[in-house]
Order: structure tokens, then sequence, then C-alpha cells
């Protein structure tokens, strides 16, 4: 078999280093000879690893400390050295681990005359710089087809013109619009997409997100989605739980369920990492921090819920998020607050803990912009909710018909097959709409203070 690289090193810097290099060299579609990954029990040592050097194209050699202790890593390095003697090449790839150019000079100085990485540079800098030796240029169609193919997807030869269709959303995914209500994308493997091999990796990531996105989208995955659904959307097409790991704010953004403890399985280290990242930018998008006390949040607002105090965040903000969050580039639903809060009264949402229903309840209650999410017209709640000479409304017969037509056109949107009276009569005994006239009596009183201490400075 043909190996890309050889891996000499010493096992001392297997642990920190010299596994994590060959497995993310593996996931650069680049064959390894590492011992790990090429010996079974009973193999022959020194066959295998005489073997491992004859028909490697490369041999990366991990300078260490511990390299410098070791006569069988100084073996293999003479074993690499007689090759480019003899076949008049480079095949040696030099990385510094631990160790400065004067203890390589003191090692040997034709290998410090070589030009080396260093790990200091980061893992992904080392594999970076190796990849552009191995595999200097290759086809990004080739590269992308290889890699699905691995994972056993099937796609078209590269004359198709497929692959053109998947090239533009591959440059759509690059600088998404939120305006474009997209959802269930992420974003690309790699930023810079300028070389051969990266350029492919985003067509292939392109490709899986064409897939997962439309049944995402077609089954309406989102935060009024069951966690036993979501989980097993996101295990159901290749690629997808790996990319929702790597992004674990986007997939907040999308399904926020998942970030309650209990929900998120498979999912716990990247959450709760989240969860104390302070420099993380804020998601919602409505203004600075409005927290409970006034002081600073707690936490980013795109995991609040999974906070035991959610963040400190009001509930009037973290009610109206778990519908209508958004980014520049990603949008979390097509739910409106209105049918958010019959969605957590309906016997649909039972699934989540009371604790969270309840103040997602409260937060849309107390938040009065739930009536401007309403897409009906002419329906006379919603013309006597915005009577100017009201502070109440009576609930006439028209009246509460209005309301009515709004639940069922609710329940509709959320395919919800629920008693409609006992919905209706529900959300009347919340109190949802006495709240909506206290909560712009305050913006207005807010409002004639501020209009009040503007015109005291008035000369």
């Amino acid at each position: 078999m043909h190996y890309d690289v050889f891996i000499c090193h010493a096992s001392e810097d297997k642990d920190d280093f010299v596994r994590p290099l060959a497995e993310l060299l593996r996931q650069q579609d680049i064959t390894v000879w590492y011992d790990e990954f090429s010996l079974s029990v009973g193999d022959s040592l020194r066959q295998k690893v005489d073997e491992g050097l004859a028909q490697s194209e490369f041999g990366i050699v991990v300078l260490s400390p511990n390299f410098f202790k070791k006569s069988w890593t100084n073996r293999e390095l003479n074993g690499l050295t007689s090759r480019e003697m003899i076949e008049q090449k480079e095949v040696i790839l030099p990385i510094w681990h631990r160790v400065s150019a004067k203890d390589v000079a003191r090692y040997s100085p034709p290998l410090a005359d070589k030009f080396a990485i260093s790990s200091v540079s980061g893992i992904n800098a080392v594999i970076r710089a190796l990849t552009k030796k191995i595999k200097p240029n290759p086809s990004p169609l080739v590269v992308a087809k290889e890699y699905l193919t691995g994972l056993g997807v099937e796609t078209p030869t590269i004359s198709d013109e497929w692959w053109l269709d998947i090239i533009e959303f591959k440059e759509f995914l690059k600088y998404p619009d939120v305006n474009s209500q997209k959802r269930w994308i992420f974003p690309l493997p790699f930023g810079n997409d300028d070389r051969g091999y990266e350029r492919g990796m985003n067509i292939a990531a392109a490709a899986l997100q064409s897939d997962w996105s439309f049944e995402g989208e077609e089954l309406d995955v989102g935060p009024t989605s069951h966690p036993d659904q979501v989980h097993a959307y996101l295990r159901r097409w290749p690629g997808l739980y790996d990319t929702a790991r790597a992004n674990p704010e986007v997939l907040a953004l999308y399904v926020p369920q998942l970030t309650i403890p209990g929900f998120d399985a498979g999912f716990v280290d990247v959450f709760d990492k989240l969860l104390f990242d302070q420099n993380k930018d804020r998601v919602g998008g409505y203004g600075g921090p409005d927290t409970a006390d006034g002081n600073e949040p707690l936490c980013p607002d795109i995991i609040a819920l999974r906070h035991p105090a959610f963040g400190n965040y009001k509930p009037y903000d973290i009610g109206r998020w778990y519908f209508t969050a958004h980014d520049l580039q990603y949008t979390r639903s097509y739910v409106s607050t209105f049918e958010g809060l019959v969605w957590l009264l309906s016997p649909d949402a039972e699934w989540m803990p009371e604790r969270h229903r309840d103040i997602l309840i409260e937060g849309i209650k107390t938040n009065g912009h739930w009536i401007n999410d309403i897409r009906s017209s002419d329906n006379p709640f919603v013309e006597a909710m915005y009577d100017d000479n009201s502070e109440s409304v009576q609930l006439t017969s028209t009246v509460k018909d209005g309301l009515r037509a709004l639940v069922r056109d609710a329940l509709a949107s959320l395919s919800l097959e629920t008693d409609e009276e006992q919905l209706l009569d529900k959300l009347i005994g919340t109190g949802f709409i006495q709240d909506y006239f206290a909560y712009w009596k305050r913006v207005m009183e807010r409002r004639e203070i501020r209009q009040s201490k503007l015109a005291a400075r008035e000369p």
C-alpha cells in the first residue's frame, strides 16, 4: 500500500501532539503510516516500519527532546535520509516540537538547515503547511467527490451541471444573508478557499448542506420540535452532527431546546464551553443587555436557557428570542411569538421542563410586541387591541371570535391537533390581554418621562 506520509516520532510525544496530528492529517484525506493506525497484533514491527518508510511519499519527522534520545527514531530518520540521497528529492518534512534551532543543530546540522514548522504555531497551522506540501494543488471537484464518496454519498460525474449548482450554493454559504430566511445552513469549514483542497472541501460541505437544509426546512425542525426528533435529524445526514458540534452557537440558534440540560446529548461539552464564553457576541440583536437586576448578563444570550438563572436576562427577552432570535446571517424559525404562545400552552409542548415553559410564557405575555407578529388583517380582536383610546378589551362575542380565529390559524400553522376551545380559554386565562396593556402603559410612561427631561434641558 502507498502512503502519503510516514510519521517518525518518539512515543512520549503521542498524547500531546502526534496522535492529534495524525488524526487531522487523515481528515484532510491524506493517507498516513502511523503505528496506531498501521500496526496489528502479530505484525513484525521492523518489517512494517521498513514498508512504511519505503512506501510513503514523505516522512514527517517530529523533532523533540524525546526524539533526540531514541535510537529507534534515529534509525527511521536514517532511512528517510537515505531515500533523499538515492531519489534526489525532498522527502523529510521536519516539525520542531519543544526544540530550538540550536537544539536541532546540535543533533544534526544538515537537519537544522531544512525549512521546518514549529508546533508553537498551533496544530492547525502545522496541518495547513503540511497539506500545501503533500497535496499542493488538487482539483477541487476531485477533492469534493472523493470526500463525499468516502461518506457514502452518491454524486454525479464531475462534468454534470449539478456541480455548478453546488458551487453556486457554496458561494451563498460563504456570505449568507439573514433576509434569505434560509435555515439549517452552517459556516463552511474553510473561510479562505482559494486553494484546491480547501475549495474542494467547501464544495463537499455545500453539497451536504444542500440536502440536509432542504429536509430541515421541509420537516420544519425548529424551536417547537421535540428534542428526540431533532437528535434523529442531526444524526441522519452525513456530516451534519459533526458540523453542528463545530458550530454550537448556530445550532443553539436553530434549536434552542437542545441547550436545556437533559436534551443536550452529544453536545454537553460544546454547550458548556459556550455557556462560559463571555467574549461571544450577543445574538438577539435587540440592543444592549437588559437584565433582571441591571447587572451584566451571566452568559451569552444564545445559551441563556442552559444557565440556572437564565443568564440573568429578563423574561420578556427570553420569551421573544426563543422564537425570533437571529444575527446577520442566520435566523431561528418562522414561528411568530403569538403562535409560540399558543404552542407553549398546548399539550405538544409538555416535553419542555415546566420552569423553562413558564419563563417563556411569561416573557411573551409581558412583551407587548407579540401583536406585531400577527399576520391577520381585519380581525376584530386585533383592531380592539390597537384601539388607542382603550386600556383594556371587552371580550364581546365578536372580539372573542376574532381571537378564536387567530388561535385556529396558529394551530393550523403549527399542525397541532388540540381542542380549540380549551386552548382559547387557557390563553385568556393567562392574562395576556391585561399584560399587553400594562406593557404599553409602561412604555408610554417612560416615553413621557424622557420627553419631559429633554424639554427641561432646552433653553
